[in-house]
Formats: structure tokens, C-alpha cells, sequence
């Protein structure tokens, strides 16, 4: 019975953890480059005082879901993107600036 709920527990939070549409790297390569790029480089190097250098190991350590929170709300000099980008649009993006760490 342990085992069964323990399980259970996993898969919810597996589920609920990850975007429920699969992330489109190319489309948010073009959002990054039209909302991020200015101060974030178009590689993930920063370019502008204060925002964080994208692909220095750690950075993204968040999960997609912190991640998301923290670009729907911005910080500092960086504008919030609630209501301009779509959830899924973030999470495209999320998925783009990804592939900037390796």
C-alpha cells in the first residue's frame, strides 16, 4: 500500500512538473531573440549589467516551473513577461535558452 501511494505521489508530481505541450526550441529561439537577447546576448552571454550570464553552469538550475515564474514576473531591470509571452511561449523559450549551456 506504501509503495502504491509513494508511486502515485512520483507520478502526480512528474505530471504536473513539466509543460503539458511538448516545447518548441526553434519558436523560442525567435522569442529569445526578439525579447531576451538585448540583454542577455544573443549566445546567453550577458551583455547588460546585472543580467545573468545564461549559459555559466548552474545558471538554469530551476526548474522549468521556477523558471517560468521568475520570467512571467522579471527582476530588476528585466520586465516581467506575464501577459505578453504565452505560458507556452515561455516554456518554448525555457527549452531554448537550455540548449545555451552546453
Amino acid at each position: 500500500m506504501i509503495k502504491s501511494i509513494s508511486f502515485a505521489t512520483i507520478a502526480f508530481a512528474l505530471l504536473f512538473s513539466q509543460p503539458l505541450a511538448a516545447s518548441d526550441v526553434n519558436s523560442g529561439g525567435k522569442a529569445y531573440r526578439t525579447y531576451c537577447a538585448k540583454c542577455h546576448g544573443p549566445g546567453g552571454n550577458s551583455v547588460m549589467a546585472g543580467a545573468p550570464d545564461l549559459n555559466r553552469p548552474g545558471s538554469l538550475s530551476q526548474s522549468d516551473q521556477g523558471l517560468l515564474v521568475r520570467i512571467q514576473s522579471g527582476k530588476n531591470a528585466c520586465p516581467g513577461f506575464r501577459g505578453i509571452l504565452s505560458e507556452q511561449k515561455i516554456f518554448d523559450v525555457i527549452a531554448f535558452i537550455r540548449t545555451l549551456s552546453f
